[in-house]
């Protein structure tokens, strides 16, 4: 008789300590996160999703400035990862999320960098080596134009360093003139891709995901905007599953995501930088 009982003990057992709060980790974790993150995203989400096969992140990427938006508005999202320190600044940190009174952001993270690049049809047909080059006869960029995109802008001031370097400063707002305008980086990776443009201007880890398909063409440090592109990380108040969250913001500051990282394009940012009321377990 006593033998009979264990097993349905042994069964409430398990489900209570189930139960219990912090023991179990939820399915999935939403993460919205910026264009640029969408190919390193992907590796990292296999990385981490094989070390902890309970949990399923969802990517949802998209431009910063709407993301945040959503964010305020009260959507759920557990982990936010914007190309740009700046929107948290601005649009999160300290604000309340309307109807409510959780706070949008109090901290963040940064772990990585990025840099503007150009785009060609594989083995550059055209010869593209400078931004020069982009503006010859018969030569079609494709280039982000997007009003809620930083990567608009951040092309602009590539393209005008750039040729101010290479001693024709004039030639950027011809370049950017004659550009056709793009709604995301992703739609200028496929104009390239599918030859309705004959070079595009994009972040080096959208290029390095699509490297398959595509010639990239990298310029110095000093004209392709990496010391002010910086990927960044924080669970927002939105979170509906904080514990899982702030585990994968952790995981990005690894030696393992570092070297993912590194090879998708987005060099790490060592140390990682942190600002506000970062918890413990993403500092150790």
């Amino acid at each position: 008789m006593r033998q009979a009982n264990r097993a349905p003990l042994r069964v409430m057992l398990m489900l209570a300590a189930l139960a219990l709060p912090g023991t179990a980790w939820a399915g999935a974790i939403e993460v919205f996160h910026a264009d640029s993150l969408a190919g390193p995203m992907r590796t990292l989400k296999q990385a981490f999703e094989a070390k902890n096969p309970e949990v399923t992140l969802k990517l949802t990427p998209g431009t910063l400035k709407q993301l945040a938006e959503r964010i305020l508005k009260g959507e759920v999202c557990d982990v936010f990862a914007p190309s740009s320190p700046a929107v948290v600044e601005q649009d999160l940190l300290g604000k309340t999320v309307a109807g409510s009174d959780r706070i949008a952001a109090s901290w963040y993270v940064v772990f990585s960098g990025n840099e503007m690049v150009v785009i060609t049809a594989k083995g550059n047909p055209l010869g593209i080596g400078q931004i020069a080059d982009l503006a010859k006869p018969g030569i079609k960029l494709a280039r982000i134009a997007a009003e809620k995109d930083l990567a608009t802008a951040r092309t602009v001031e590539f393209l005008s360093r750039a040729a101010a370097l290479e001693g024709h400063p004039e030639l950027a707002k011809t370049i950017i003139d004659a550009a056709s305008a793009t709604a995301s980086v992703p739609d200028t990776v496929r104009a390239v891709k599918d030859g309705t443009a004959s070079a595009g201007v994009v972040y080096y880890s959208a290029a390095v995901a699509a490297k398959n398909d595509l010639e990239i063409v990298r310029f110095a440090d000093s004209v392709n905007m990496s010391e002010a592109i910086r990927n960044a990380a924080l669970v927002p108040g939105t979170a509906a599953n904080p514990k899982e969250a702030t585990a994968f913001v952790r995981f990005l500051l690894t030696p393992e995501a570092q070297t993912l990282l590194q090879d998708t394009g987005q060099p790490p940012v060592v140390p990682a930088l942190f600002k506000g009321e970062v918890p413990a377990e993403v500092r150790s």
